[in-house]
């Protein structure tokens, strides 16, 4: 079965002080829901493109840890169905008409790969049903996601629950106690969305309640993957020999900038890589990736979408949408990087 499972890892969460909320979340998930996490045009997302990996390294993930359905519905009419085959012979002749057809997939992308024949971009296409993907989402307004992709777990007094978590919270003891299958999850499940899309926003959910926002006051700023800097190193490669205070105050300005832009690079190497196979930081490739995504015309701005910094006051009672105060592009109190690049206060 499958070995990388649908997960959400919260990299950044953020709380100012109107009490707007910016979370970044890293999510992995079958590439077949890529679309309908797409639909949602508040969400600031930057994914593992098939185009930017390298065809073996692509055949060889798809053959070690291919996606493979965590469930196999009946034929039905119409988008959502409830009838899951449940018998172990069944379902293991689906999945073995699964791994073939991912087979037949590999070998007709490496016959057209093979001596150059065809580019990556397209050989990789033909791997995509089968392959995992992480993306990268930035957002302050993920109710409209949870309400359409959550799951809808009924408890017997008719109480709804967008997680697991939240439905064994609130069920009587009978129920709480009692075993179940993935496939009995998915039977008390009324949500409406593909069953795969459902166990993503579940994840999300979780991990957004799981998390405690930082508290930032204006200027300071929301930075993705932070925790896994070593800040200590990047203070030494920017602390000058001498302790002048105006030496000293450059040198931690000169350190946050770096910071910035290493996370606006993380963000962007989500692109390229290959799930499982995230790699150590070099802080100085980093800072380059940042430079040359500033410099290409015009940037390449999608990843600098997720580094943000909370305006002051003014700034926030003056950025209106349709009346409402704080907003700036997607995000409520909060303005990314793009934003300030965009409107020349970088």
């Amino acid at each position: 079965m499958n070995k990388t499972k649908i997960n959400a890892t919260i990299v950044a969460h953020s709380i100012n002080e109107q009490g707007d909320e910016l979370i970044s979340v890293l999510a992995t998930f079958p590439r077949i829901i890529l679309a309908e996490v797409n639909t949602h045009r508040m969400l600031s997302k930057n994914t593992s493109s098939s185009r930017a990996i390298p065809f073996n390294k692509m055949v060889e993930s798809v053959q070690n840890d291919p996606f493979i359905p965590i469930a196999w519905q009946r034929e039905h009419k119409g988008m959502q169905g409830n009838d899951y085959k449940t018998g172990n012979s069944e379902i293991q002749l689906c999945i073995n008409k699964w791994l073939e057809a991912r087979d037949n997939a590999i070998q007709s992308a490496t016959l057209l790969n093979k001596n150059e024949i065809v580019t990556k971009q397209l050989c990789n296409r033909l791997l995509e049903p089968f392959m995992w993907t992480t993306v990268l989402i930035t957002a302050t307004e993920f109710e409209n996601f949870f309400a359409l992709r959550c799951p809808n777990y009924v408890t017997e007094h008719g109480t709804s629950h967008r997680s697991k978590k939240d439905f064994l919270e609130k069920c009587s003891d009978e129920e709480r106690i009692a075993e179940r299958t993935t496939i009995d999850w998915l039977k008390l499940n009324k949500g409406q969305a593909e069953i795969h899309m459902m166990a993503l926003a579940e994840c999300i959910w979780d991990a957004y309640n799981e998390s405690t926002p930082k508290q930032l006051i204006a200027n300071q700023w929301h930075v993705p993957f932070r925790d896994k800097m070593d800040e200590t190193l990047i203070e030494k490669i920017y602390h000058p020999k001498s302790e002048g205070i105006n030496e000293l105050l450059a040198a931690i300005k000169k350190r946050e900038e770096s910071v910035i832009k290493i996370s606006v690079a993380l963000s962007a190497r989500t692109s390229y890589t290959v799930v499982g196979e995230e790699k150590e930081i070099d802080y100085e490739a980093m800072i380059k990736l940042h430079d040359k995504l500033l410099a290409q015309d015009p940037p390449h701005s999608s990843p600098l979408e997720h580094v943000a910094q909370v305006p002051n006051q003014y700034e926030y009672d003056m950025a209106l949408k349709e009346e409402e105060k704080g907003w700036f592009y997607n995000l409520k109190g909060f303005k990314s990087y793009r934003y300030m690049v965009d409107n020349g206060q970088l």
